[in-house]
């Protein structure tokens, strides 16, 4: 086990590659990977040799399903990086690692612009205001370009993305970039076909590139008043002042540097690693980490320093049939050695790390201590969740935690042999530890277990998993829709529960109220009126969270409600029967508040040749499908952007393949729940 130095926490760079399936994310991190000398030969997905898609389903389907985390150097920087999936089914994967980065680079097809998921992704970082890179990737294929993509990320994401190169060459002719910074032009040759080494020319200014350079020091003048005086005194910047404030406006998030390139055929990746050392922040340039001290509540800040106490976030969580638990930690301060013993600040347990690895995607390396700034795996959490935040043990925090969309496609599931039947429940409440977007229940009139996730191939994976990485053959039913259930009207319960049980006599008394809440609202329990201490409190919203989970039509989830308790218990109660009380007030008021089905729509995004656009409408349409509108986006293919039922889109896949000749692709996300409009004999 290595003992290692401590980190200069300035060389030290948090970042992740985010965009649209097959966009070439994982083909950019593995080309990061080769020239930083990590790896020594370039995996590819299409031949399932890519470091960071190690799991089998990825390699058999050539996507990215788990975000993958592994550590190399540019340049005396440390890079750790998490590459995560571009499929919407997994967006969970995107959202917790975007929790834990400092930094971003968001890959857009150069050929196809802003496509869905890469919005998405987007959007997620501006909630976590993470600094962002833009890199145009596929700038060899037909129809790429970096005017017509600009345009698309200038319209639909903002209009603060800037261009800091200019390619050299279009479509098959690509064979490298113009840096307008560095006033650099970087030819790639075949000679070498890997890409390592490539050719550098000093360029001479056209108007053009002039305006352009322009653009970025007017962008950036305000973190540095000089700049503007020393550019209308010599027409230039000096390159390393420049560069000092371009770095300042990306972490302040004023400006989105552009860049270019083709990973696949390995051009542009070594100035886009420079870029990151250059312009992406490292721990050190941002702010404290904020969060609660969990026994006052009152706002404590820490700063990114390993100096201050220890402090981390746990934001992966990867079961092992054989090693068990893998969790994946941030540390934001201090640091932490093997078999110390720490905080976990939800249950308030004391922890001890039996062992520590730097992580190459499934490979792992024992190290002894792990510091302020590191992404690092773990073993030996017992009581674990994603988002916990893990503190020393005398000085505690809780840090926010993450939002996770609700899964809303089912199915059955068995074990094909009764032997296994145990071993298949507590594998997959297992796997539901992993993924906070996976549940499983039983269902009460059945008694089949039943797992939900964010789509058909989500379970699809969760299917394949069971029986490829755990051994367990087993028969599933077909996906179904998961509803929701609301009420439409308020209603006041008063629930008194009087009986004599096994325990004895049980008396409680509960009055609360229930309100409908708007569309997306979600659940709000309210026990303020209550005075009670805060295990209690805990424990009572445990209670009404499990009499909200199935509704009285036809035991869906209840949503969009708010349930606020008024009063509790009284002379003569007892717990238990305070607590059965709130179970059969919740029920009947549930009964009374005139409740109604909810059904998930679906945000659809189609791209599709020209020819088919009037089909696949219709077919939409067919649907009970909503057109928003048709946008073009070259001379032969158009966006269908629409909102249509879940439960029509099902199997859509094999439809749209055969309207449009298998030319078309599509791409879709639970947009928001709504009233169902007609009956459903059977759900």
């Amino acid at each position: 086990m290595d003992k290692r130095p401590s980190p200069d926490l300035t060389r030290i760079r948090n970042i992740g590659f985010a965009a649209h399936i097959d966009a070439g994310k994982t083909t950019t991190t593995e080309r990061v990977l080769f020239y930083s000398k990590k790896i020594h030969r370039i995996g590819e997905v299409d031949e399932g040799s890519a470091t960071t898609d190690w799991m089998e389903q990825e390699k058999e389907r050539g996507i990215t399903i788990v975000s993958a985390a592994v550590t190399t150097f540019w340049k005396d920087h440390q890079f750790n990086i998490i590459d995560t999936p571009g499929h919407v089914d997994f967006t969970a994967e995107v959202e917790r690692s975007l929790r834990v980065l400092d930094g971003l680079i968001v890959i857009f097809d150069a050929s196809a612009g802003v496509e869905p998921q890469s919005e998405t992704v987007w959007h997620q970082a501006e909630r976590y205001g993470i600094p962002r890179l833009i890199f145009f990737n596929k700038m060899d294929k037909t129809a790429a370009s970096a005017e017509n993509s600009l345009k698309s990320v200038k319209k639909r994401l903002t209009d603060r993305a800037i261009l800091f190169q200019v390619p050299v060459g279009e479509e098959s002719g690509f064979r490298g970039v113009i840096d307008i910074v560095a006033r650099k032009k970087y030819i790639w040759t075949e000679a070498d076909r890997t890409g390592e080494s490539y050719l550098t020319e000093d360029v001479e200014f056209t108007d053009d590139l002039l305006s352009m350079y322009e653009e970025i020091v007017y962008a950036v003048a305000e973190h540095d008043e000089g700049i503007i005086d020393e550019f209308s005194e010599h027409g230039i910047v000096n390159e390393k002042r420049l560069k000092s404030a371009i770095r300042k406006a990306v972490i302040k998030g004023d400006i989105f540097p552009v860049f270019m390139g083709a990973a696949k055929k390995n051009i542009g990746i070594q100035p886009l690693m420079d870029a990151i050392v250059d312009y992406l922040p490292s721990p050190l340039d941002l702010p404290p980490v904020r969060g609660k001290d969990p026994r006052t509540g009152e706002v404590v800040e820490r700063k990114r320093d390993v100096n201050e106490p220890f402090s981390a976030v746990i934001f992966k969580i990867q079961v092992d049939k054989h090693a068990g638990a893998l969790s994946y930690m941030r540390v934001y301060s201090g640091k932490v050695r093997v078999n110390e013993k720490v905080l976990n600040t939800r249950t308030m347990k004391g922890e001890r790390l039996t062992r520590l690895y730097e992580m190459h995607a499934n490979r792992k390396h024992p190290i002894h201590e792990a510091w302020a700034g590191e992404i690092v795996g773990v073993v030996g959490i017992k009581d674990v969740k994603t988002g916990d935040t893990l503190s020393a043990v005398d000085a505690p925090v809780v840090f926010e935690g993450m939002h996770f969309p609700e899964p809303v496609v089912s199915k059955y599931v068995e074990p094909k042999y009764v032997r296994d039947l145990e071993k298949l429940e507590d594998t997959l409440k297992a796997l539901e530890v992993e993924d906070p977007t996976f549940r499983v229940k039983k269902d009460k009139e059945t008694g089949q277990i039943v797992m939900t996730g964010m789509g058909e191939l989500h379970l699809e994976i969760i299917e394949d998993r069971l029986k490829k990485d755990f051994g367990i053959e087993v028969r599933t039913g077909k996906p179904q829709v998961s509803y929701r259930e609301t009420i439409t009207k308020e209603v006041h319960v008063e629930e008194e529960f009087d009986k004599e049980l096994t325990t004895g006599r049980e008396y409680g008394l509960a009055v609360f109220n229930l309100s409908p809440l708007r569309r997306g609202e979600g659940v709000i329990i309210d026990t303020d009126r209550i005075n009670m201490e805060p295990e209690q409190r805990e424990y009572l919203v445990k209670i009404i969270e499990e009499s909200l989970s199935f509704g009285p039509l036809r035991g869906y989830p209840v949503t969009d409600i708010k349930v606020e308790l008024l009063s509790l218990g009284g002379e003569g109660t007892t717990p238990l029967g305070n607590e059965l009380a709130v179970r059969m007030g919740i029920e009947r008021g549930l009964k009374e508040g005139e409740p109604v089905l909810l059904e998930p729509y679906l945000f659809v995004e189609i791209l599709t040749p020209q020819e088919f656009v009037g089909s696949v409408i219709g077919d939409l349409t067919s649907r009970g499908g909503d057109v928003q509108e048709v946008v073009p986006v070259s001379e032969y293919v158009s966006n269908i952007r629409a909102y249509v039922p879940l439960r029509k889109m099902m199997g859509y896949a094999v439809t749209l393949r055969s309207l449009t000749q298998g030319r078309g692709n599509f791409w879709m996300k639970v947009a928001y729940f709504e009233k169902v409009k007609e009956k459903i004999s059977k759900i």
